[in-house]
């Protein structure tokens, strides 16, 4: 819960701002948040606290159960060995373009797949400071430079850039096992990190799926073939900066707008959910569910292009529960929300053992969404309960193996 407060704060700080620019300077159609309904700033702004405090009132009520645990300690060298090995090969088959899709498997099995990258690092420089070893701090540094390449090669969101650095400090730093390093030099090189992040932040948003353009200058001819579609976005209003691009008052200033316009939804606009729960091996045609692209085509911040909406807004967790349900419902729905998270997090039962791959996944998963608020709207639900079933049935399978392994030493006793 610390991380996510942290990111409420820097949420709530970048509303602050925005808005007192907005009143001071005004807001030009140049601005990426041009749609702001500037009538309903106060109304979101109590939306917003409102719904953190009742996700962290949630977390509080609930903040000793847990769902059924997904813990699997792995002290085998040979086994985190191999699992580095994979995780080095996966990677490197997604930045070739050779990845083999398993969508069809379920959301559940490509996200926990994802996880092992950027959460792998956490796991191994744990283990580096824990064991004061450098082969596991050879194999946090090697995973870290990669997925920071394939960031720099295929993705979209800027924030991927510094997920895999944020990812090793974490670590680290858990497993110092103490805050106050937080407070000493060991915190200097992932300052330095954001500040040169923040001063290429503006030119990152032109060279989008290809960020490595921000840094260099376009070479003739992409050393990783042609597999990656380059994204070049020459939208004016791509001009805030990264503390601008954190706020998400205007999001909530358009949830209250649509509130007021047509009141609330009664669950509609979180009805796509439902359809979300099915695995894609029982419906193999399942649309793709895709609430902020709704949610912008709806406030008008969005056009239909080819079929599809060119632009995405999120809602926030609390903003879409207050246009589902109203003020009660945004009550009851964030103590439910926050004490998911509670279940979610016991669950992991990350702090017992820096060996549990499970838990150090699944909890890492966790602490790294929680600086961004958990996520862009409830859909983020779905992606939690998917991956946590997979971590669930991965922890079943090997207590099943376990047990048959002992019970048949015994017999052979």
């Amino acid at each position: 819960m610390t991380p996510f407060y942290g990111g409420v704060i820097i949420s709530t700080l970048a509303n602050f701002l925005f808005v007192l620019k907005v009143h001071t300077t005004g807001i030009s159609e140049s601005s990426m948040y041009w749609y702001i309904e500037t009538a309903h700033i106060d109304e979101a702004t109590l939306v917003w606290c409102v719904g953190n405090a009742f996700i962290f009132i949630g977390y509080e009520v609930f903040h000793t159960r847990s769902f059924p645990s997904i813990a699997v300690e792995i002290k085998s060298k040979k086994v985190v060995k191999n699992i580095f090995i994979f995780i080095v090969v996966f990677t490197l088959m997604h930045l070739f373009g050779y990845a083999i899709s398993l969508r069809f498997l379920g959301g559940g099995v490509e996200k926990v797949l994802s996880l092992l990258g950027v959460v792998g690092i956490m796991f191994y420089a744990r283990l580096w400071v824990v064991e004061d070893s450098k082969t596991y701090r050879t194999y946090a540094l090697i995973l870290c430079a990669l997925q920071t390449v394939f960031a720099l090669y295929s993705s979209f969101l800027r924030v991927d850039l510094l997920t895999p650095a944020v990812s090793m400090a974490a670590g680290y730093f858990i497993g110092k096992g103490s805050i106050r390093y937080l407070f000493t030099y060991r915190l200097l090189p992932i300052i330095g990190l954001m500040l040169v992040f923040s001063m290429f932040f503006q030119s990152l948003a032109g060279n989008r799926a290809h960020f490595i353009d921000s840094f260099t200058a376009p070479a003739s001819s992409d050393p990783f073939g042609s597999s990656y579609n380059v994204v070049r976005t020459t939208d004016k209003q791509e001009t805030g900066g990264a503390m601008e691009r954190s706020s998400n008052i205007t999001q909530l200033t358009n949830v209250v707008k649509l509130v007021k316009r047509n009141g609330h939804y009664d669950g509609r606009a979180s009805a796509p959910l439902i359809a979300a729960l099915i695995p894609r091996f029982l419906w193999p045609d399942k649309p793709i569910i895709q609430l902020g692209a709704w949610f912008a085509l709806e406030i008008g911040a969005a056009t239909i292009v080819e079929g599809r909406a060119n632009n995405s807004i999120n809602m926030t967790i609390p903003g879409q529960i207050y246009l589902d349900f109203g003020w009660i419902g945004l009550c009851v729905g964030g103590i439910l929300f926050g004490g998911l998270l509670a279940g979610y997090w016991n669950a992991s039962k990350f702090m017992s053992s820096p060996y549990n791959l499970t838990g150090s996944l699944w909890g890492g998963y966790l602490l790294l969404y929680a600086l961004g608020g958990i996520g862009a709207d409830l859909q983020i639900v779905i992606s939690l309960t998917s991956a946590y079933i997979v971590f669930l049935v991965i922890k079943k399978i090997t207590y099943r193996h376990e047990t048959n392994r002992l019970g048949a030493a015994v017999e052979g006793q």
